[in-house]
């Protein structure tokens, strides 16, 4: 199996628990860009974890071949627009939470990847977490009014 190669829309917290996340499953991926377009960011981003390129605009970077996935820990406004951007160039896309802005937003992220024949995955663990798996189990046998 070969490693999928990701590139990081974005360069605050989400995007240092994604490269660490990334890090630590060294055999089935690695961060091989990041892009942020405040000044600065994503070149000192880069360094701080070994990521061999950077760059000031995402679409920049979505122009990498190499490159077969984007994470976007960017703003929420932006979440759409670089989604949909991603799929056109051909990249699957895990977009932190909350996905979008809008439902219609939601319909053209969907649309896009699914014209272009790429994944969109939605990165929203706490449903996961065991303090809410246990709150779920506890509402089920009807421990809450």
């Amino acid at each position: 199996m070969s490693k999928v190669t990701i590139g990081i829309v974005g360069s605050r917290f989400q995007a240092d628990c994604i490269a660490a996340s990334v890090k630590a499953m060294p055999e089935e991926a690695e961060v091989t860009a990041v892009a942020s377009p405040t000044t600065g960011n994503a070149e000192a981003f880069a360094q701080r974890h070994g990521i061999p390129k950077f760059y000031s605009d995402y679409r920049e970077m979505l122009r990498d071949p190499a490159i077969e996935m984007i994470s976007i820990t960017a703003p929420n406004r932006l979440h759409a627009q670089v989604t949909i951007d991603a799929a056109r160039a051909g990249k699957h896309v895990v977009c932190e939470k909350p996905l979008c802005v809008t439902l219609e937003e939601a319909d053209a992220m969907i649309d896009a990847c699914a014209r272009a024949g790429v994944l969109l995955m939605y990165a929203e663990e706490l449903f996961f977490a065991p303090k809410y798996v246990k709150a779920k189990q506890m509402a089920d046998e009807g421990a809450f009014g």
